[in-house]
């Protein structure tokens, strides 16, 4: 055996080495990501008759920068929809925008105005309350307008702009719910004794959208509603929050 290795000559022996090494890494890359990956866990929680428990997906950077960035205040910024209107009538024109009055670090209160009329009339209100910057998560509250479908289009829409991943509506009308529906909302559950209202118990149905979600439905609740335009007008974007990579200076 020693003479078989010493016959070797030395360009097969440096081959051989680089062989056993190339060997070698493999074998401890493959242990490494199989430790890492959660296979180890995965199967011994499969040994002792558990169910292992499933991989939490990681956020994008744009979303964990959004998340950074927003305040405590929502800061919707001024939402405008227009949607067609009866033939011969000039179109709707919907803005949301922030109100006059301040109600304290998570909650905004929005106005709802014609802006089709002349002077343009506040038609309604509504507010954004739970601000959760961490969680890119907000509930809409109290809408009350005669143009409510327009205006829960314009919200939901500036919302997602700004980088929100879940929009949460409780409702206890009927009238409520079918707005909801017809607006890309999912129902998730009913609060049962959710409040007391005129001295009796009500349920609220919880309504949800998610920012995947509405990305989807979006041009067919815009169909449905007659909406041709939408724009935002917004002190940032979900845009804004990526920042660029340093530049390298020249050496």
């Amino acid at each position: 055996m020693a003479t078989t290795l010493l016959a070797i000559k030395t360009p097969q022996l440096i081959g051989i080495c680089c062989g056993v090494a190339v060997f070698l890494s493999t074998i401890i890359t493959v242990a490494v990501l199989f430790v890492k990956g959660g296979s180890v866990d995965r199967l011994r929680a499969e040994a002792n008759g558990d169910k292992p428990a499933p991989p939490r997906p990681k956020l994008v950077d744009e979303l964990l920068a959004a998340a950074r960035r927003l305040k405590s205040k929502p800061e919707l910024g001024t939402s405008t929809v227009v949607a067609r209107t009866k033939k011969g009538e000039a179109p709707r024109r919907v803005v949301v925008r922030r109100a006059d009055a301040d109600d304290g670090p998570t909650t905004e209160r929005l106005d709802v105005v014609d802006a089709s009329l002349e002077p343009p009339k506040k038609v309604g209100r509504l507010e954004l309350v739970d601000h959760r910057p961490r969680d890119l998560a907000i509930r809409i509250d109290k809408l009350s307008s005669t143009h409510a479908a327009l205006a829960l289009f314009a919200t939901v829409d500036a919302l997602v702009q700004r980088g929100y991943r879940r929009i949460e509506w409780r409702v206890l009308d009927a009238k409520d719910a079918a707005l909801a529906e017809a607006t890309g909302f999912s129902l998730e559950g009913v609060l049962r004794k959710y409040c007391i209202e005129d001295g009796c118990s009500r349920d609220a149905r919880l309504y949800s959208v998610l920012n995947t979600e509405w990305r989807e439905r979006r041009p067919a609740v815009a169909a449905r509603l007659d909406i041709v335009d939408a724009q935002l007008d917004a002190a940032w974007t979900l845009k804004d929050c990526v920042v660029p990579a340093p530049r390298k200076k020249n050496t």
